[in-house]
């Protein structure tokens, strides 16, 4: 990893883990941890460092615990942590129970631990934050014993137990396939599953999207998608909530001149399209590139042999608007080879005052085009689409656009107070 990413990203790492550490030792310990009359669930641990769905829930329930007694479950070091926020306080629960890597239709142990948090805060709807690691059988069974159940589709888990579409092995966006065939070949690669589980799944998910009362998405994007994907999904009960990325210290207006800088920014893998960028970094000429954000230790070490190019790796969640504006970026490369559902990063950049480059698919191509602050490139242009717009802008034929006012951005505050009035229209506040 060291020689991937970098001592300085590894320290990030070890910083990050020793911050988990004092927060789950802050929290008073207690049994039960006290009511709320929704239980939020995350199906993977709710870590700062997984960035994502994680990160912005964790700044949205900082929020909402001001407004609301927020009670949130979610997988903790061996088992299940149970936590409840309202306003200063904070308590949590945690207990030992059995998991599993794989994806499956149930598990016991998760019902067993919805049903303990269900007693514990008398809640009376199940707030599902994202399907990732939800056994949808196990969760529509639990679900049909509370008044209420609320969905917030933050990727294509529904579709598939890979949610980022990215296919193994033939390393490409499976375009939604639904060749069952090559659809098994890919989940092979990574569970054993039987023939016919994708089939199965899908028609497992749909039938508990269909079962809840509110299916929230975090953009226009992904709710015209899954649109597509599942058209009778009722849209009465479908809500856009954009999460929003917590606000950065205001940065100066960025002179104007010809781009130097280029950050690649984000996970550093072939979904996330680091792997282009040699053909990139060779087809431009007097730009300097940073890759900043961790991931594959073998493309990692293979960008860092790459003339002109620096690899920071990992960084603390959050701070990416820092590095940005440390390091002097002119534009930043988001080159996701799979469409994005959001894209937490780009409000990053932009709250850096960095315009960027992305291809012309998903939210974050759709929120380009809405508010600007990007350039956008065709995804079958590939790196050489990408090399041309980076040359036109160095040399000056080409001028970036102007950022987002900050004003008009979402932040974890606006989506509290979002989720609460969603909330209430459903009968569950006061």
């Amino acid at each position: 990893m060291v020689r991937g990413e970098g001592f300085a990203a590894a320290l990030d790492r070890a910083w990050d883990r020793a911050v988990e550490r004092r927060e789950a030792r802050r929290a008073e310990r207690v049994d039960p941890v006290g009511r709320a009359s929704i239980l939020n669930v995350l199906g993977f641990p709710a870590v700062a460092r997984l960035g994502g769905v994680p990160l912005q829930l964790r700044h949205r329930l900082a929020f909402e615990s001001s407004l609301r007694p927020a009670a949130l479950l979610a997988p903790g070091d061996g088992g299940w942590r149970l936590d409840r926020w309202e306003a200063s306080s904070h308590r949590a629960h945690s207990w030992e129970a059995p998991g599993t890597a794989a994806p499956a239709m149930e598990d016991a142990a998760f019902e067993d631990a919805l049903g303990r948090a269900l007693a514990e805060t008398g809640a009376r709807a199940i707030h599902f934050e994202g399907l990732a690691g939800v056994p949808p059988r196990s969760g529509l069974r639990v679900a049909t014993g509370v008044e209420r159940l609320i969905v917030t589709v933050h990727d294509f888990t529904p579709y598939c137990p890979r949610p980022h579409l990215w296919e193994a092995p033939a390393a490409r966006f499976c375009g939604f396939s639904r060749d069952e065939a090559r659809c098994h070949a890919c989940l092979s690669a990574d569970f054993a599953v039987a023939r016919g589980f994708e089939r199965g799944w899908r028609a497992a998910m749909a039938e508990l999207l269909a079962a809840a009362d509110a299916v929230v998405f975090p953009s226009s994007y992904l709710a015209s998608a899954w649109k597509e994907l599942l058209p009778r999904l009722d849209s009465a009960r479908q809500h856009v909530i954009e999460p929003g990325a917590v606000a950065a210290d205001p940065v100066d207006p960025r002179p104007a001149r010809p781009v130097r800088h280029v950050a690649l920014v984000g996970a550093a893998t072939a979904a996330k399209g680091a792997g282009l960028l040699p053909e990139i970094v060779r087809a431009t000429e007097g730009l300097r590139f940073t890759v900043l954000g961790g991931g594959d230790a073998g493309l990692l070490r293979d960008l860092r042999r790459l003339p002109n190019t620096r690899v920071r790796g990992y960084y603390r969640a959050g701070s990416l608007p820092e590095h940005l504006q440390t390091r002097d970026v002119d534009i930043a490369l988001l080159l996701s080879l799979v469409p994005e559902s959001y894209g937490l990063t780009l409000d990053e950049c932009w709250q850096a005052g960095v315009c960027v480059v992305a291809f012309d698919h998903g939210a974050v191509a759709e929120r380009i085009r809405r508010s600007g602050g990007g350039l956008l490139v065709p995804l079958d242009r590939g790196a050489k689409g990408v090399a041309e717009t980076l040359r036109a802008l160095h040399d000056g034929t080409r001028a970036l656009p102007a950022i987002p006012a900050r004003a008009g951005l979402t932040t974890p505050a606006q989506a509290a107070r979002t989720h609460v009035e969603l909330y209430r229209r459903l009968g569950l506040l006061d």
